[in-house]
């Protein structure tokens, strides 16, 4: 960990959680031994630098994977196809507050200490 706990920092560039129905997709949607990404997190890039202090790390998932699954089958022998997840990315990022309740995550690429 290169930045501590209460350390002053100033970055510019945040990520922010993408709100995302349940339904993914439906198997119809993918080609054979097809992938699809699902981005799970988008950076926002702020208009001004921002001051506050480290208060945590946390692991976030930033993609998601997903593949069709047809490996399953019911009491009929009929083939039931649903969207399975292969594996998802994950990244640390640090959890930055600028104000009273107010925090942000920040990639370690995006943080700048502060004498």
């Amino acid at each position: 960990m290169k930045y501590r706990l209460g350390q002053k920092v100033k970055y510019k560039r945040i990520s922010k959680k993408i709100e995302i129905d349940m339904q993914y997709w439906i198997p119809k949607d993918f080609e054979q031994d097809e992938e699809k990404i699902l981005e799970r997190r988008e950076f926002i890039e702020l208009y001004e630098e921002r001051i506050g202090y480290i208060v945590g790390r946390r692991k976030l998932v930033f993609q998601t994977i997903f593949s069709v699954n047809n490996d399953n089958y019911d009491d009929v022998g009929d083939v039931i196809e649903f969207v399975n997840i292969v594996r998802q990315e994950k990244r640390f990022a640090y959890l930055v507050a600028y104000g009273m309740g107010q925090t942000n995550y920040v990639l370690e690429e995006d943080l700048k200490e502060v004498n």
